[in-house]
């Protein structure tokens, strides 16, 4: 096809057009046919070569199959290219190194990063496929954050983790980088669209079906998906979406520009280019060639010093999804005309418990013990609703009228205050990765959290389950949940999930899920359980800027993160 990225997202009625394929094709070839049987073993062949795998359980996985190549040097933040192809086996047993991106205040990890870990059921044929993109702010994270074997195994799909470019190396917005009118800053969705691609030519051999894929993400991850989802650019690369406590999040393009000069200024101050950082901002914002020669000449490393980790749910320290009209709306989610893909959105119950400061950091800021406790506590309660909100019932709210496909939300009460079994360590409660848990097997909050037994066994059953019959029809109903609706304006419903000790302990309610930010900011304007000063530092220094907070920061007037 030789339309240009631009005018391939200008033509947003393709997507209304129905270029996603219909589950219904699923098990079939492109031209009608029943889908060859992939090949047996651990080593399949792929368009550049084969691949050494090995066995994973009763099925097999293969780590770090490169479906690029390495974007470094002149590649750096060019869109994605094929990798150079092999003859003998690769040797994908042992996982690959992750992205280059800041760890415990150094750089880690590798720019040679456009790689997938794959997992599937031993010798199947025409099985759903998941395509999966870790959260970490979209600056930190690795394809192991959700290992696919229990997923793979217990729903019969192929689970395709997704490595890609992370921090200023997936996304940069300065004008030096935009070499045309159709050049875009947001190299990372360049290279989801690219594992797509590798999808749809490869993942026959690795028993999956290319006309049923789901794209699913966490976190960054799921906002990441949801931002494919309503971009033209993406459609028929996949055919249905779930969002795992992610929401919706794009970011205006000269906004971006500016704050990314501003965190890259102190480099070019560093170097000697100039004596402040206003004259270097100022110089990071134009398009000569000089800037961009200097940003290509940069230490990587150096790139990954400049941002913190990934968990503090403000757009303003890494500005990222750009509305740039090339790969993403320039008007946001509000300009999607319609889209065709059945949206499954997942959210905790008390999910910004996990980054809201502990009472501890408090004390250190001046408060008593007492007044510590119930500042954490009241961050954790109305940050908890506006993110769980953000990540839910406000994306419906946005999609379902945009969306000739069904929009589906789930909440996950298990260790919420007033759960059957509440997460009291940390006052954590149902924490943000709890999904992950339930979907991998693997709990490692277990000892900290006491989460596990039979009955957080059986939630993760019915859960999986839910998220297998989506994957296969688009619709999560089928399992052994109960009768589970449609999220829509006219009646907004989520289907809330908990559990106690024991197995019989699971529960399954529908609830209405209204979208209702007003009414979380009355109930924390009439919260006295604070001193009014402490009150006042928690919304202007806490829970300020987030993701979720505009409603919040329009309300109590908090001055602006942005440059």
């Amino acid at each position: 096809m030789n339309l240009t990225r631009r005018g391939f997202l200008q033509a947003g009625a393709l997507a209304a057009a129905g270029l996603a394929a219909s589950p219904a094709l699923a098990g079939r070839a492109a031209d009608g046919r029943p889908a060859q049987s992939p090949c047996q073993g651990p080593v399949r062949p792929t368009a550049y070569g084969p691949v050494q795998g090995r066995q994973n359980g009763a099925g097999l996985v293969w780590y770090g199959v490169p479906y690029a190549a390495e974007p470094s040097g002149a590649l750096r933040w060019q869109p994605p290219q094929d990798p150079a192809p092999w003859t003998a086996p690769l040797d994908c047993t042992a996982p690959a190194p992750m992205a280059l991106q800041p760890c415990n205040g150094a750089a880690a990890g590798t720019e040679d990063c456009l790689k997938l870990d794959i997992y599937a059921p031993g010798g199947g044929s025409g099985l759903p496929v998941v395509v999966y993109f870790h959260g970490g702010g979209n600056r930190t994270g690795t394809t192991l954050e959700l290992p696919g074997r229990r997923l793979a195994e217990q729903a019969g799909c192929v689970f395709v983790s997704v490595g890609y470019r992370l921090g200023l190396l997936g996304f940069n917005a300065l004008p030096a980088l935009q070499n045309g009118p159709d050049a875009t800053g947001s190299c990372a969705l360049l290279d989801a669209a690219k594992a797509f691609d590798w999808v749809e030519e490869n993942i026959a051999a690795f028993g999956g079906d290319k006309n049923n894929v789901t794209a699913m993400g966490f976190s960054s991850g799921g906002r990441d998906v949801l931002a494919m989802a309503a971009s033209p650019y993406f459609a028929g690369r996949f055919q249905k979406a779930i969002s795992l406590s992610g929401g919706l999040t794009m970011a205006d393009p000269a906004r971006s520009a500016r704050q990314t000069a501003r965190i890259l200024a102190p480099l070019a101050v560093e170097d000697g280019l100039f004596a402040d950082a206003d004259a270097a901002a100022a110089w990071l914002l134009t398009d000569g060639g000089e800037v961009g020669r200097w940003l290509y000449a940069l230490d990587p490393a150096r790139l990954c010093a400049l941002l913190p980790g990934g968990g503090d749910l403000r757009m303003s320290s890494f500005p990222h999804l750009f509305a740039d009209g090339v790969v993403l709306p320039a008007g946001g989610f509000e300009a999607v005309q319609n889209s065709a893909v059945p949206l499954l959105l997942v959210t905790g119950a008390t999910e910004f418990s996990l980054f809201s400061p502990l009472a501890s950091q408090y004390q250190a800021q001046g408060l008593s013990a007492a007044d510590a406790a119930r500042a954490r506590d009241f961050a954790n309660e109305y940050g908890s609703a506006l993110y769980r909100l953000f990540n839910g019932a406000a994306a419906a709210q946005v999609l379902a009228p945009r969306s000739t496909a069904p929009v589906w939300l789930c909440e996950l009460a298990y260790g919420a205050p007033g759960s059957r079994r509440p997460i009291t360590a940390l006052g954590l409660g149902s924490y943000h990765g709890l999904s992950l848990s339930l979907l991998s097997g693997e709990n490692g909050m277990a000892a900290l959290t006491g989460a596990g037994g039979p009955g957080f066994d059986a939630l993760a059953d019915a859960f999986t389950g839910a998220v297998a019959a989506f994957l296969r029809s688009g619709d999560p109903n089928g399992g052994a949940l109960p009768a589970w609706h449609l999220w829509t304006p006219a009646a907004p419903a989520a289907l809330v999930l908990d559990a106690g000790q024991d197995a019989a302990s699971l529960t399954a309610e529908l609830r209405a899920a209204p979208a209702d930010t007003a009414a979380v900011l009355d109930r924390m304007a009439a919260d006295a359980s604070l001193p009014a000063d402490v009150k006042q530092h928690v919304i202007r220094t806490v829970l300020n800027g987030r993701f979720f907070s505009a409603a919040l920061d329009e309300r109590y007037h908090n001055p602006s993160l942005w440059t």
